[in-house]
């Protein structure tokens, strides 16, 4: 008897087999039946959605193989209430439009944990729910009882480099309330790693070459085609700055020590606008930022690394030695798609705390949400924190850029309005 096998491996052979799986199309005579692994044409009867098991032999015709039925037994009918395939067939008919998302995510993960290890890097698992989130000033928690889900695990695992552990990554959901849309979703996977006694130099080439690796394994090669724009992912990749960038593209000069009103009257002579007459500095460096610079970002070939950002734009991150103004941060695009974002990380447990308390000033200021300091993360910190780079990924955008999806829906089982 047949050992039953996956339909993608047995449709290459000949003899005897053994395969199930829906019934994807059915006629007089033959079906096709699919599974996870592909379909094939069966001799036989069947009613299409059924799930069943067929035994018989494999026979050459023409220029395919075609499973001539001995035994089909019905597994599992289809019990829908319309006509298979069919729009009310909900689950078949998100994972089907979604299968491929999902095996090049698989492919990513996996490639993902086989770069860390063999770099020596430890993986780890720090908890979802916590008593502080992020005091990011555009940042919204999502509330779980009496505490919140994490906006980033980034706080817990400077805490295991305080520690002893000293190049670490995780791979785990973070959740931030109303972000929606085709590159965002409040619910996503995050890949965070930390490496003590480096700069962000070292994270900048780990992420050259981790998002290569990646794209290899999902697609097997490093050069690929978003949005319209071909981009190669093999290193080295383009460095800029961020005052570099907003000069070419935006003809605007931004040094983080430019007060706000300035700021703001700089963008609307470059015709940048409206801009409220109080925005704060963030606001219009942003409004300029994402509607001018962004979307030329990794637009040359190559993604760009975007160095050096404005001091105001950066509470977790270390000042550039003998300047005050620029903050040690990169942010990397490939295709105008935003990847992700890097520090040196602050060591220093007063002036982290002084900027994470103007943080909390600026959110209560501007009427958002107020969170309680991660005391646990600042105690941690007075005990001393290695010098140390870390980075998160969002590993949905990378595998968005790697299959060419459009829509972060495109690459999750399911989509947050779908659970």
């Amino acid at each position: 008897m047949s050992e039953r096998r996956p339909i993608g491996e047995v449709a290459r052979n000949k003899g005897a087999v053994c395969v199930a799986g829906r019934v994807l199309v059915s006629g007089k005579d033959e079906f096709r039946l699919g599974d996870q692994t592909g379909d094939v044409v069966v001799r036989g009867t069947a009613i299409a959605g059924d799930i069943v098991e067929v035994r018989g032999v494999i026979v050459v015709e023409v220029d395919r193989r075609v499973v001539h039925a001995e035994q089909v037994t019905v597994l599992t009918p289809y019990r829908g209430t319309a006509p298979f395939p069919s729009p009310t067939g909900e689950a078949w008919r998100l994972t089907a439009s979604r299968r491929a998302g999902l095996g090049a995510r698989a492919r990513a993960l996996r490639a993902i944990r086989d770069f860390f290890a063999a770099r020596g890097f430890l993986e780890v698992e720090t908890p979802l729910r916590v008593r502080a989130p992020g005091l990011e000033v555009h940042l919204v928690a999502e509330p779980s009882g009496k505490r919140w889900l994490i906006t980033s695990p980034e706080y817990q695992m400077k805490r295991l480099l305080v520690g002893g552990c000293e190049r670490i990554y995780q791979l785990c959901k973070c959740f931030r309330r109303d972000e929606a849309g085709s590159r965002h979703s409040p619910e996503f996977t995050m890949l965070e790693w930390y490496r003590a006694f480096a700069g962000y130099e070292a994270i900048a080439v780990d992420t050259e070459e981790l998002c290569a690796a990646v794209a290899r394994a999902v697609r097997g090669a490093t050069t690929l085609t978003y949005g319209g724009v071909t981009c190669d992912l093999a290193p080295p990749w383009e460095r800029l700055t961020v005052v570099e960038a907003m000069r070419r593209h935006a003809g605007l000069e931004a040094p983080g020590d430019l007060p706000a009103a300035e700021l703001r009257r700089r963008a609307l002579a470059a015709g940048f606008g409206p801009i409220a007459e109080d925005a704060p500095w963030d606001d219009v460096f942003f409004q300029v930022f994402v509607q001018a610079v962004e979307p030329w970002l990794g637009r040359s070939g190559r993604p760009t690394i975007l160095l050096e950002w404005p001091a105001p734009l950066c509470a977790l991150a270390r000042y550039k030695p003998g300047d005050p103004t620029i903050a040690l941060r990169f942010e990397a695009y490939a295709c105008g798609l935003e990847l992700c974002n890097a520090f040196d990380e602050l060591c220093d447990a007063a002036e982290q705390r002084r900027r994470l308390e103007g943080d909390l000033a600026t959110r209560r200021a501007r009427g958002k949400e107020i969170y309680p300091l991660d005391v646990r993360f600042l105690t941690a910190l007075k005990e001393g924190m290695p010098p140390a780079a870390g980075i998160a990924l969002g590993v949905d955008r990378l595998i968005m850029l790697c299959t060419g999806a459009a829509d972060i829906r495109d690459v999750l089982a399911f989509a947050d309005d779908e659970v």
